[in-house]
C-alpha cells in the first residue's frame, strides 16, 4: 500500500497557528481512510511569527507537528528526511500558502523524485493557470482545483499515475452525500486554543459554497451544496468526545460557513443538533438582512441553547460601497439594515462579531461613515453574560479588502471599473491575506484613492476598539 501524506503549509500571515483547523486534509483523510487507506497528517508552522515577504522566507524557519494514523504524533524542527518513507504528497493549499507550498515541492522533486505530488485547495481552484504553467522543476504531479475526495482515491488506488508533465484532475460533486466527517485527531486538536463566550471551543462546517455573491469573495460564485446531517451529527459527537479527552469540562463549537443561521426553520434544526451534543455555547454566522427580517424568531432556537456570539459580515458603513459589493445577490441593502441587525441581536442577550472591510475606491466620507458604524457596534450594550459571568460586549473588526483570483472585484480592477484602483500583478500571493499579524492586512495595491497610510491608520483605530475578551 502506498504511504499518503497531508500537509497543510504554514500560515506566516497569522498571529497563531493553532487556532482554526483547515478541514481540507481532514476530510480527505477520513474519505481515504473508509476506503480502505490510511494516512498522516503534517502541520507546518512557524514558533515566532514575523511577516516578511514569503519568497524571501524559507523551510529551515519551520516546525512540523506530524500525526500520524494511528494517533502518535511529532513535533521538531523542519527536516526533509521525514518525507522520504512516503509515496504520496498531497497538499492543501489557501494562496498565502501557495510560496511555502512552492518550496516543499521543489525540495521534494530534487531529493525524493518517487513522490507524487498533488496540490488541492482553495489556490489552485482559483489560480489553476498559474499552478498549471509552474515550470517543471517545482510543478505538481496532480493539480485538483475542485473537489479532492475522488481525485485523491484515484491517486492513492493506483487508478492513475503520474506522468512526465503536470495533470489536472477536476472532480465535483453534485450533492456532498455518503462522506464520512472529517478526522479529529486529539495530538492536534489539543494545540488548538479558541474560545466562544468565555469556554473553549473547536469549529466545523455544515456546507461549502455560499448562497450569496458578494463581489470581494471567491466562494460568492460557488453554489451550496451542503452535508448530510448525519453526517453533521457525528462529527459533533466527535468534537464534544475530543473535548473531554482534552479536559474541557464544558463545550464550545462555531460553525464556520456561510449558512449557519438563514431561517427560523433552520436554526431550529441546527440548534436541536447542537444541543443533543452537549455543548453549552455556539456561535454562527448570519446576515444582517435576516436578522431584520425574522427578529427574535431567527435568535430564539441559537439563545436557547446556549449560543451567546453570531458572526455578521457588516463590510462596511458607506452606502456607497455597500451598493458595490452586491452583498445580497443584486437586492437592495441599506447600511441601516447593519444598525437595525445589531440592535436587535443585542436585545435578545447575543454578542455580534462585526466583520468590516476597507476598500481601494474609498475616499474620507466612505471612512467616516464606517467608522461611525464601528463606534456604535463597538459601544451597543449587550442584555447578557458569557459562560465566565462577563458582560457580553460586541466585536469589531476591520480588514483591507484584497482582491483575489476568482472574484468579482478582481475582475472588475483588472479591466477599469473601478476608476483610481489598480492591482499590482507581480505582487507575490503569499501577501495577499484578509488578516496578519497585530492585526494588518496584505497590499495589493499599485493605486488607490487615498495612500496606504490613511487605510492603515484608519483599520489600526477600528481595531482598537475591540474588547479585551469575547
Amino acid at each position: 500500500m502506498k504511504k499518503t501524506l497531508f500537509v497543510k503549509p504554514p500560515d506566516r500571515f497569522l498571529d497563531d497557528e493553532f487556532v482554526y483547523q483547515q478541514l481540507g486534509p481532514h476530510y480527505l483523510q477520513s474519505y481515504l481512510s473508509s476506503n480502505g487507506f490510511d494516512s498522516d497528517l503534517l502541520v507546518l508552522y512557524q514558533k515566532t511569527f514575523r511577516i516578511v515577504p514569503s519568497m524571501e522566507a524559507s523551510l529551515g524557519d519551520l516546525y512540523m507537528l506530524a500525526v500520524f494514523s494511528g494517533g502518535d504524533t511529532y513535533e521538531g524542527k523542519f527536516d526533509i528526511r521525514f518525507f522520504e518513507g512516503y509515496d504520496i504528497v498531497g497538499f492543501s493549499v489557501m494562496t498565502p500558502q501557495a510560496p511555502d507550498a512552492y518550496l516543499l515541492n521543489t525540495a521534494l522533486k530534487r531529493e525524493y523524485p518517487h513522490i507524487t505530488t498533488v496540490i488541492g485547495g482553495s489556490h489552485p481552484r482559483y489560480y489553476q493557470a498559474q499552478v498549471e504553467s509552474l515550470p517543471e522543476a517545482n510543478s505538481f504531479d496532480f493539480i485538483v482545483p475542485q473537489d479532492g475526495w475522488r481525485p485523491m482515491l484515484q491517486i492513492v488506488s493506483g487508478e492513475v499515475s503520474k506522468g512526465s508533465s503536470a495533470r489536472t484532475l477536476v472532480d465535483k460533486m453534485s450533492k456532498l452525500i455518503d462522506l464520512p466527517p472529517p478526522t479529529r485527531p486529539v495530538g492536534l486538536m489539543q494545540r488548538y486554543n479558541f474560545t466562544i463566550a468565555g469556554l473553549p471551543a473547536f469549529h466545523s462546517v455544515t456546507a461549502l459554497g455560499c448562497p450569496f455573491t458578494c463581489h470581494f469573495c471567491e466562494s460568492g460564485l460557488e453554489r451550496v451544496r451542503h452535508f448530510s446531517f448525519e453526517m453533521i451529527e457525528e462529527d459533533l459527537a466527535t468534537i464534544a468526545s475530543v473535548q473531554s479527552t482534552v479536559g474541557h469540562k464544558k463545550k464550545g463549537i462555531m460553525f464556520f460557513d456561510d449558512v449557519g443561521l438563514m431561517s427560523p426553520v433552520q436554526v431550529a434544526r441546527l440548534a436541536t443538533r447542537v444541543s443533543r451534543a452537549g455543548f453549552d455555547t455556539w456561535r454562527a454566522f448570519t446576515h444582517a438582512y435576516l436578522v431584520v427580517k425574522h427578529k427574535e424568531n431567527l435568535l430564539l432556537p441559537f439563545v436557547e441553547t446556549g449560543g451567546k456570539r453570531i458572526g455578521i459580515g457588516l463590510e462596511t458603513g458607506s452606502q456607497k460601497s455597500l451598493n458595490l459589493i452586491n452583498k445580497r445577490n443584486g437586492k437592495y441593502q441599506s447600511v441601516k439594515e447593519h444598525y437595525d441587525a445589531v440592535v436587535l441581536a443585542n436585545e435578545q442577550g447575543v454578542a455580534v462579531d462585526a466583520f468590516t472591510m476597507i476598500y481601494p475606491w474609498e475616499d474620507e466620507t466612505d471612512l467616516a461613515e464606517t467608522r461611525s458604524l464601528i463606534e456604535f457596534i463597538a459601544s451597543n450594550p449587550v442584555n447578557g453574560f458569557d459562560e465566565t459571568g462577563r458582560p457580553l460586549r460586541n466585536h469589531v473588526d476591520s480588514t483591507i479588502m484584497s482582491p483575489y483570483q476568482g472574484t468579482k472585484f478582481f475582475d472588475m480592477i483588472e479591466i477599469g471599473e473601478l476608476p483610481g484602483v489598480k492591482i499590482d500583478t507581480k505582487e507575490d500571493p503569499g501577501q495577499m491575506y484578509y488578516k496578519g499579524l497585530e492585526g494588518g492586512s496584505g497590499w495589493p495595491y499599485q493605486e488607490t484613492r487615498l495612500p496606504r497610510s490613511v487605510y492603515e491608520e484608519e483599520q489600526a483605530y477600528r481595531n482598537s476598539l475591540r474588547p479585551s475578551y469575547r
